[in-house]
């Protein structure tokens, strides 16, 4: 009988289904148990029809990763647009991320906190630096999307916004981290509160910088019109 070919359509549908098992396999088992076998075994067909998408299962964990990303870019973007107001836009994203994480932990495990798989330094000089160039511009596209919006909410410098970017970012990874590996629900039996509680505070020291850079402005401001008014007195 011969080979049926796909569609562009199915062969695109088929590499998610291929993505979804890998990726409920490394949660259960973990990268290094991970194998085309294995997969193939669970979609119910052989290792070379794996191969045939993917060349190998490092290649695979960097398009899971690859995927997360985008769809962690376009929920952000995508609540970002709603809103006018520069604080409003950023709380937005924020509380986003987060949705995200919790309801999707498994891809949030795979893209940043499972240490044994590899990263794109680990690829440079290998067939695998393109696959890991994707992940990493993926990703990458999220942090900057976030400084900038940083950027322009407290009006500073790219570099002061990327800082503040990065300590956002570590400290929502450390939120949704123990709410997801259910430590924090150890020390503190309603959760949800408690999550809300801590973004909202996270969001709120941003507001307080807007506040007291708007206060050394008016000050600065208000100063240089009380020496010009003293130099035009004298």
């Amino acid at each position: 009988m011969p080979r049926i070919s796909r569609t562009p359509q199915q062969v695109d549908a088929f590499r998610q289904e291929i993505l979804d098992a890998a990726l409920h396999l490394i949660i259960e088992h973990g990268f290094s148990e991970l194998s085309m076998r294995k997969i193939a075994s669970q979609l119910g067909v052989t290792a070379t029809t794996i191969y045939n998408y993917y060349a190998s299962r490092d290649e695979l964990y960097f398009f899971i990763r690859i995927r997360g990303f985008e769809l962690l870019f376009e929920s952000i973007a995508n609540v970002y647009k709603t809103q006018d107001d520069p604080y409003e836009k950023l709380r937005a994203a924020v509380n986003e991320y987060v949705r995200f994480a919790i309801h999707n932990p498994d891809y949030y495990e795979v893209m940043f906190i499972n240490r044994g798989v590899p990263k794109f330094l680990d690829c440079v000089g290998t067939p695998l630096l393109e696959a890991a160039g994707r992940e990493k511009e993926k990703s990458i596209r999220i942090f900057l999307f976030i400084a900038q919006g940083i950027a322009e909410y407290l009006k500073i410098s790219n570099a002061e916004a990327r800082h503040l970017a990065i300590r956002l970012w570590t400290e929502l990874n450390g939120v949704v981290s123990l709410l997801n590996s259910r430590l924090l629900r150890e020390v503190e039996e309603h959760t949800d509160p408690l999550v809300e509680r801590l973004v909202a505070d996270i969001c709120e020291r941003f507001h307080q910088l807007k506040k007291l850079k708007s206060h050394k402005n008016s000050s600065k401001q208000g100063g240089a019109y009380h020496a010009n008014t003293r130099s035009k007195r004298r």
